[in-house]
């Protein structure tokens, strides 16, 4: 907990905001009746409440006082009659509101020469739409001068002493622009009128940029903080106006993790019987929302591991928000997104909360199923808007979006939800650029499927950062194991490697499967237990695997010896998986052969080793063969560099292929798994003992592939350049039957 210096000074505004408070109490208490005469803003008046926020004007002594603390009781707060209780006590969202406002303000006389100025407009912001009735509550009853009115109708005539607030409210959807223009319309008026307006701005909301252009500069609305809560306890849980600041202010949390806090977590805090229990209240909100703020168990970028591009862009984001709060970096010269892109339970959701625990600030989700099962266009709008508003009120936060897929493409005009798809997603443009406006919020997509997901939502500037999520490493899984198995003290390491290959999805579901296991036979869960699950499930796959790594060494060998980068190898429960880098070439025919060859050598290689060929290198619309028949297509309808020579006819569609062009594909694949295996032939050796260690290990990374093939000789990339190992530009992974990013 952070150390705060007892009876730390009282803020200017302290005493303006308890004279707020009580017009409002003497407001509620007459019900609209005149008020009290000695309420009213008067010097004395000021000077009383001076006098009685000083601590010597509590009648016990300090030993007393001792004594009733040590017993759990606020002496500070007890009047003549034991009561530790006001008689009257305003709502807490009314009068958290009215100390915020003044707060904002800081005096009655602030309020007059700003605020209420002849001809003065004030922008307001830093409120959530739920919060404008209590503004102007605080503004009709405490907040004004006595003699002040607040309206917000434009057709009465207004005297004098009058203001007029005006609030922003739009709609999503088609609704919009006829809302925009009734805003227009009604802020002309309004400033035709002599009397001042204030203009509630709801977060979330916007105004026109011709609005922009000419409203003064907004002010913030105060955010909750330690003089504020210590101001409403003196209000709400004492008697005297005081309470035990020497007991209450060290529990407090800080200003930062206030502000970050939601409504039902301060109003349950202020549920508390005394001061001291309802500022340990809000320190235990406090430690929730971080522990939670992340998501997934609270994991850190630390505790996941990864090497991965998706999680060094992560690490990078997490290092620039923190630079960004210590006001070392401006926001405008940061990436501030991510698309996360991969197959399903690969932990993209594990992720984006891991960069919320690292960076310790909120994560907000929202996801289009959770969206769009709300109802129709406009409940589904609606939803979207409520979560981005919750990312700027909770600011510096994570918001994370999945199933972005599922919004769709402006493109896809074969079904009648095209306009249905054209709002939602002209909706969500909208509100990611509204949302890059904001400072000290990251945004992170995740998706299965991104070539599904509209271009305009995909560009720099919306997302800027793509990357695939792939599976979890070996030291990945073990940092999983680690937390099923916290204080084991068993060697993980054998574990993790019959997990290799697996999704932490898939690995959750097998550790509570084994657990429940152990649970119903009576049994200690424990890592032999799990291990011994698993053995019974791996016992029939010694000879599949053998084949899928020949398979997956192949691939590997193969991209060496063409000079690219290959980061990873590893078996799983599907197949086998090979990451590599592809690095940037000039497009030539001798770069496609060179790929497609790639593609193949899975195939070739199990020919060469065992005979035969299995189905691993078909399947799904990403296997080895659909991947190097497209480049082979491509090359003759599309990039001018087969058999139709300087021509361009578009995607062709395997379907429609006549039978003089299915045999030149078919001889096309048949001549690149014949190079693959004329390229794998004088290596055969290291592609059987490379296998065999590969099923027994499950995964090799880079530096044990390179250490495996340093010595083998390595082709140039090109005919005309020098040998190139590429940056990472792009993640090419085959599969054993399919591919994975």
């Amino acid at each position: 907990m952070t150390q705060f210096p007892l009876h730390s000074p009282r803020p200017a505004w302290v005493s303006f905001g308890k004279q707020v408070l009580r017009r409002m109490i003497s407001d509620q208490i007459n019900a609209g009746g005149k008020r009290d005469a000695a309420l009213q803003d008067h010097p004395k008046s000021r000077l009383l409440d001076t006098l009685n926020d000083l601590p010597r004007a509590q009648h016990r002594d300090s030993e007393e006082l001792d004594q009733l603390r040590e017993t759990g009781i606020d002496g500070w707060a007890l009047d003549d009659q034991g009561r530790s209780r006001p008689a009257t006590v305003l709502p807490a969202s009314r009068s958290l509101i009215a100390l915020r406002l003044a707060a904002t303000f800081i005096s009655s006389r602030n309020v007059m020469d700003t605020l209420l100025v002849p001809g003065a407009v004030t922008l307001l912001t830093g409120l959530r739409t739920a919060e404008a009735d209590f503004i102007l509550g605080a503004c009709r009853s405490g907040l004004l001068p006595e003699a002040w009115k607040v309206t917000t109708l434009g057709d009465e005539r207004h005297h004098e002493q009058t203001l007029r607030v005006l609030q922003v409210t739009t709609s999503t959807g088609t609704s919009r622009t006829g809302d925009l223009y009734r805003l227009e319309r009604n802020l002309c008026e309004a400033l035709q009128q002599p009397c001042p307006l204030l203009v509630l701005l709801p977060d979330g909301e916007s105004l026109p940029d011709n609005l922009n252009t000419v409203l003064p500069n907004p002010v913030k609305l105060e955010p909750l903080s330690r003089d504020i809560l210590i101001t409403q306890l003196e209000h709400s849980h004492s008697a005297t106006s005081k309470i035990d600041r020497e007991a209450v202010e060290p529990a407090l949390p800080d200003d930062d993790a206030l502000s970050q806090l939601g409504d039902p977590d301060v109003l349950l805090a202020l549920r508390a019987p005394d001061a001291r229990s309802a500022a340990e209240r809000l320190a235990a909100a406090v430690s929730r929302t971080r522990r939670h703020a992340g998501g997934a168990g609270a994991l850190t970028l630390k505790d996941i591991g990864g090497t991965s591009p998706a999680h060094q862009a992560a690490a990078d984001l997490v290092a620039d928000l923190r630079s960004w709060q210590r006001g070392e970096l401006k926001w405008s010269a940061m990436s501030r997104s991510l698309l996360i892109y991969g197959e399903p339970g690969t932990g993209k959701t594990v992720l984006a909360g891991a960069i919320a625990a690292s960076a310790g600030v909120p994560l907000v989700q929202g996801s289009f199923g959770a969206w769009q099962a709300r109802g129709h266009l406009g409940d589904m709008l609606a939803a979207m808007l409520t979560c981005f508003q919750d990312a700027k009120s909770r600011k510096p936060c994570v918001l994370f979006i999945d199933e972005i897929d599922s919004c769709g493409s402006r493109a896809d005009t074969g079904d009648r939800n095209q306009a249905y798809r054209q709002q939602v997603i002209n909706e969500f443009l909208r509100q990611i650029d509204l949302l890059h406006k904001e400072e000290g919020i990251l945004l992170i997509g995740a998706t299965n499927f991104p070539g599904k997901i509209d271009p305009a939502i995909l560009r720099p500037g919306r997302f800027d950062l793509h990357h695939e999520m792939p599976l979890p490493s070996r030291q990945q899984i073990q940092a999983i194991l680690e937390q099923a198995f916290p204080d084991s003290g068993q060697d993980l390491r054998p574990l993790s490697r019959n997990l290799t290959g697996q999704t932490p999805a898939l690995i959750d579901a097998k550790i509570r499967d084994a657990r429940a296991k152990a649970r119903r036979q009576g049994r200690s869960f424990d890592p032999r237990f799990l291990e011994q699950v698993l053995g019974q499930e791996q016992g029939y796959r010694s000879q599949l695997d053998e084949r899928i790594a020949v398979h997956e060494c192949g691939h590997v060998i193969s991209a060496w010896l063409y000079g690219e980068e290959v980061k990873r190898v590893c078996l799983s429960p599907t197949g086998g998986l090979t990451e590599r880098t592809t690095p940037p070439h000039a497009g030539l025919e001798a770069d496609f052969d060179r790929q497609m060859t790639i593609h193949l050598a899975g195939r070739a290689a199990e020919r060469l080793v065992f005979g035969t060929v299995s189905a691993g290198a078909g399947g799904g619309a990403n296997s080895d063969l659909a991947q190097a028949a497209r480049l082979s297509l491509a090359m003759d309808h599309e990039l001018g560099l087969g058999i139709h020579g300087n021509a361009w006819f578009g995607p062709p569609d395997p379907a429609r292929l006549t039978a003089e062009e299915r045999k030149r594909l078919q001889e096309q694949l048949d001549h690149a798994e014949d190079c693959a295996r004329a390229l794998l032939y004088p290596h055969r050796h290291v592609l059987q003992e490379m296998a065999s260690v590969l099923t027994r290990e499950r995964e090799f990374d880079a530096s044990t592939i390179n250490r495996w093939l340093k010595d083998l000789p390595r082709k140039g990339r090109t005919d005309d350049g020098p040998e190139v190992i590429g940056d990472d530009i792009s993640n090419e992974a085959t599969a054993f039957g399919a591919t994975s990013g």
